[in-house]
């Protein structure tokens, strides 16, 4: 049996409600279609179920009275087929009709107090019940034997910590849950929520359960239909599904890169289980139906399909009743995809560079692992705008990733992402094999004998400390945020801690032309330490000079091995990869707007050197974007110029 989601494909999200069941599949179909998509997604049941049922713990939406089958499921797997479309059905048993709950008390998640978690006439669910032990199972098993469709998506398989309003009930307290902790950690004490600081053993914990309950529902459901996919968000079973929006928030930005940095960290861990990034075209919670800005929604798009992952879309109501502008900004982006199948079907990541990000990417598992991703993030930018390729490392994926990181020359490491023994392990067995390991902050976890002594501590030193040569040498002066680490040993190349000087009147900001002994950057065998918080410094300042002193000092240990050098302005990402024997480069435009809503980028002219040991001697470049573009062939390169608008692609053969 033909595994269809290995191949390329564009899938379509009807995130339907309660008196949608009476919407027209016909018409929705056709529409779908024509804006590009091959796949739909709909709600089948779970919360509210969209098809007949009898069970006692069902409950059908009253709309499908109004439909002439009473089967919303039925008549669109029957349009899907007329249309040449593929159908996947979505199932959230993560809450259920309070009443159901109540006469089923055993089922719920419960609080340290015991209560259970109530929220819009639903309560939320425990994975460990015997409702997903036996119940699921039995309502899966019904649907795919009544209904050939390809697909099963679980929404929200997870651990129900927080409403949709982010009301938060901490860990769940039900018998299974402690037991299952008990028997796991018998000599730890049971975490409560987020602040306690064995949350994240509870987490792994509770996330291989997950793992085994989702296997176990595949195995299920393939025993029945063996071309039927099943996925489910931030989990690998036959694809990962990564969903995201940038919400509107009063007093913090978005982080732009969310897109390619989730489908970088599944696809490096991952390689071989396909990965979708799913973009709202609204805007987030509470604002579930205000549209997305159109070239927001473009670089969502943009983002996935560089790093190899499938661009999807999803939108909240009936798909022929609401209005969506974002698409016509993002049909382009769709349409490299589309039109370029092949290249998709095998793109890989490639980059020579790696960043290890802590652990939990998405905004609910970074609170359950309490990761802070300000240094993690400094770095990524510096590397960006210095437009030096990388790929990205989830630090959660410590052992699946212990088997790949040969194929990197460099590693980038915040301190702080190196949260087990296993990462820390992996990283130094890298090193030892011949790999580069450029390190910020604090280097115990990865050099524990290594002499080490705080310096500085505090966001802010009044009167100022800074990074500079003594000598005066090579510009500015860097300013230091965050944590300094005295290292005593290995070699250094000139820069130097200042002493303090006085924070008062110009007359008497004098004294930080002296110098400590504390180097800012610290040679070791195969290890690079920036021992002070860099990224973190990178991400206050937003300096330039702070940024090159990173960049620089990753180029430094990359040396021969940099696939490809770029002279653009510093808002266009260079995204690397091979499919067949091509390298393909993707260039994403960052510029216009804020952060979190990028208005219509600025198009951006600029070249790409490539040298002769990666380009070859004879290589064909064209464009599966359509951009316009000249190369220059010179003896050790090949330079293509071009303006990126949203998105370009260059491919080199």
């Amino acid at each position: 049996m033909t595994e269809w989601w290995r191949e390329p494909f564009q899938l379509f999200q009807s995130n339907i409600r309660v008196p949608d069941g009476d919407l027209d599949t016909g018409a929705a179909t056709k529409l779908i279609k024509r804006l590009g998509f091959n796949v739909w997604l709909l709600n089948a049941g779970g919360i509210s179920y969209f098809y007949p049922v009898a069970g006692e713990t069902q409950e059908m939406s009253p709309a499908l009275r109004r439909r002439a089958s009473g089967d919303l499921i039925a008549d669109a797997l029957a349009d899907c087929r007329r249309q040449g479309m593929r159908l996947v059905t979505r199932f959230d048993f993560s809450r259920l009709p309070s009443r159901f709950v109540r006469a089923n008390p055993e089922w719920a998640f419960l609080t340290a107090d015991g209560g259970m978690c109530e929220a819009d006439g639903l309560t939320n669910i425990c994975p460990r019940s015997d409702y997903y032990d036996k119940r699921v199972p039995e309502i899966l098993a019904d649907f795919v034997d009544r209904y050939d469709v390809d697909g099963v998506f679980f929404n929200w398989m997870q651990f129900p910590v927080a409403s949709y309003t982010m009301d938060f009930y901490g860990t769940c307290h039900c018998e299974r849950c402690v037991a299952a902790f008990r028997d796991a950690h018998p000599d730890l004490e049971y975490p409560t929520g987020f602040q306690h600081g064995d949350h994240a053993v509870l987490t792994e914990l509770n996330g291989r359960y997950l793992r085994e309950t989702a296997e176990r529902y595949a195995r299920l459901v393939k025993s029945r239909r063996p071309g039927i996919a099943l996925f489910l968000a931030d989990a690998p079973v036959d694809l990962v599904f990564l969903e995201t929006n940038s919400p509107i928030t009063a007093n913090e930005h978005w982080w732009e890169h969310t897109p390619g940095e989730l489908a970088s960290a599944h696809k490096t861990a991952h390689p071989d289980t396909p990965a979708m990034v799913h973009s709202s075209q609204n805007v987030g919670l509470p604002y579930r139906l205000i549209g997305e800005e159109p070239a927001q929604y473009a670089r969502y798009f943009a983002q996935a399909l560089a790093r190899g992952a499938r661009p999807s879309a999803v939108v909240i109501g009936r798909p022929t009743t609401e209005h969506f502008s974002a698409f016509e900004r993002s049909t382009p982006v769709l349409e490299i995809y589309r039109n370029n199948r092949d290249l998709y079907a095998d793109l890989r990541p490639c980059a020579p560079v790696a960043i290890v990000r802590p652990p939990g990417g998405t905004a609910m598992a970074s609170m359950q692992y309490r990761s802070d991703f300000t240094e993690y993030r400094g770095i990524f930018e510096s590397l960006q705008q210095r437009h030096i390729p990388f790929d990205v490392l989830g630090a959660e994926y410590a052992t699946e990733l212990a088997g790949t990181l040969g194929r990197y020359s460099v590693i980038a490491v915040p301190g702080d992402a190196i949260t087990t023994p296993e990462l820390a392990a992996a990283l130094r067995a890298f090193a030892d094999d011949g790999g580069e390991l450029v390190v910020t902050g604090d280097p115990s976890a990865l050099v524990p004998d290594l002499p080490v002594t705080r310096v500085l501590e505090g966001m802010l030193q009044l009167g100022g400390r800074f990074g500079a040569r003594p000598d005066g040498r090579f510009g500015d002066r860097l300013p230091l945020l965050g944590t300094f680490w005295g290292v005593e040993g290995g070699e250094h190349d000139g820069w130097l801690l200042s002493e303090q000087a006085p924070f008062g009147p110009p007359e008497l900001t004098y004294g930080n032309e002296r110098f400590t002994r504390y180097p800012l950057r610290v040679r070791l065998p195969q290890i690079t330490l920036l021992p002070w918080t860099a990224g973190t410094t990178q991400r206050a300042s937003g300096l330039s000079s702070v940024a090159g002193f990173i960049a620089d000092t990753v180029a430094d240990r990359l040396g021969d091995a940099r696939i490809l050098s770029a002279e653009f302005a510093t808002s266009v990402e260079i995204v690397v990869g091979r499919s067949g024997g091509s390298l393909v480069v993707h260039l994403i435009n960052h510029s216009g707007g804020r952060p979190e809503r990028l208005i219509d980028p600025v198009p951006i002219r600029g070249r790409l050197r490539v040298p002769r040991r990666v380009a070859g001697d004879r290589p064909v470049v064209t464009s599966p974007s359509g951009a316009s573009y000249e190369v220059r062939d010179e003896p050790d390169a090949i330079v293509i110029e071009l303006e990126v608008g949203a998105v370009e692609v260059i491919r080199v053969d």
